[in-house]
């Protein structure tokens, strides 16, 4: 199994690490394009020229080869590839084909999470919850992060969005079936990459209020609140301080379970 991850910058496990960094910038970042649009074939022009825009026409699709042909010995040296068959030329288009063997975090996520985001209300069995919140765990930062250009950029939002409506439907569906810890986890990791996400926020407030943390519950609206503060200069919305206010004032089954709704009453 070859396993790439896109989400946080280019990184390769279950293979020689090594090789693919001698590929060099301009061709790791062939190789992420690849892997990012698998399945399609890509005019071997235009791969030259977004990668090696540089270099003259034909010193750019020299460089192209080279890098093509050095991807292709890398795929190959995995047991379970097709020899030299998942990455091929047919006339002016180069493709890279999906496998079995071929494990991309971006191809999980978009996998996993477009079921969820299409029916966001639908109930989910815990061994589910847990298999998608593995899957959000591997999102180690944005796409590509520290490279530049339109695609990636582009590919950056998106798949963020991906992330965080796909974290928040998933940690509220884990405090549904009272997995608050692992709610909780989740909750946080995604904060970690979108601090300012109120909606999240309130979802982490209540779970930790449901796992008799409520002085945790206080403890994090309060870094947050200032952490607003200094780095937006604003406060947060209604909303978030009802629920905090709601939460200090828990003193019976009946309320506890009013909160446990507000689990439900996400718009997204």
């Amino acid at each position: 199994m070859l396993s790439v991850g896109l989400l946080g910058g280019f990184r390769v496990a279950g293979s020689d690490a090594h090789d693919w960094h001698e590929l060099g910038p301009a061709a790791r970042k062939l190789a992420s394009f690849l892997f990012t649009f698998p399945d399609r074939g890509h005019r071997r022009e235009r791969l030259a020229e977004l990668f090696w825009p540089e270099l003259d026409a034909e010193r750019a699709r020299r460089a192209l080869n080279s890098a093509v042909w050095r991807l292709r010995k890398l795929l190959a040296t995995q047991s379970e590839s097709a020899s030299e068959g998942n990455l091929q030329t047919f006339g002016s288009e180069t493709l890279l084909t999906n496998a079995p063997w071929l494990d991309v975090d971006i191809w999980a996520l978009q996998r996993f999470a477009a079921p969820i985001l299409k029916d966001p209300l639908a109930p989910l069995d815990p061994q589910r919850l847990m298999a998608i919140t593995a899957i959000l765990h591997r999102y180690e930062g944005p796409f590509l992060d520290g490279d530049e250009g339109d695609w990636i950029l582009e590919e950056r939002e998106r798949l963020h969005s991906i992330f965080v409506r796909t974290a928040t439907i998933t940690a509220r569906g884990l405090g549904t079936v009272g997995l608050y810890h692992q709610a909780i986890s989740l909750a946080r990791h995604a904060l970690r990459f979108d601090p300012f996400r109120e909606e999240l926020m309130r979802n982490l407030l209540v779970l930790l209020a449901l796992d008799e943390q409520r002085y945790e519950a206080v403890r994090s609206y309060q870094q947050w609140s200032k952490l607003l503060k200094d780095e937006l200069n604003v406060a947060p919305l209604p909303a978030t301080r009802r629920v905090l206010e709601e939460i200090r004032l828990l003193d019976s089954g009946e309320a506890f379970e009013q909160l446990r709704n507000k689990l439900f009453a996400v718009r997204l």
